[in-house]
């Protein structure tokens, strides 16, 4: 199942998060999180390729949250009165969910997902 993958301008994450996407490969995009927050959390996708992937690693090294997805439809920056989050819409032929990364005021990672 392909659809577009809507994902905001690099601008819209240097303005809401203090960082700028790295381009990685030929269409990724990474956001190294910890250069905000401290902690060392990595925030990559794809805009062509409808993927994102996202990485919460501890200080020894090991991984604490490790989520890859595809089939993602919607990447938006949601600014409001609970802090600044990361909200991804996906949808694959089986599947559909949400993708949750709250950055500001503290960082926390979830994610729903139901059969379609």
């Amino acid at each position: 199942m392909s659809s577009e993958f809507i994902t905001p301008e690099p601008q819209d994450f240097v303005n809401a998060l203090g960082v700028e996407p790295n381009i990685s490969g030929d269409t990724q995009r990474t956001l190294k999180l910890s250069d905000v927050i401290g902690e060392d959390v990595t925030f990559s996708y794809d805009a062509v390729g409808g993927s994102v992937r996202v990485a919460w690693r501890a200080a020894s090294g090991g991984d604490l949250i490790s989520i890859y997805r595809e089939g993602a439809t919607l990447l938006r920056i949601i600014e409001d009165d609970d802090g600044t989050r990361l909200l991804i819409e996906f949808r694959t032929r089986d599947t559909v969910g949400e993708l949750r990364v709250q950055v500001f005021p503290e960082l926390s990672i979830s994610e729903s997902q139901l059969l379609s």
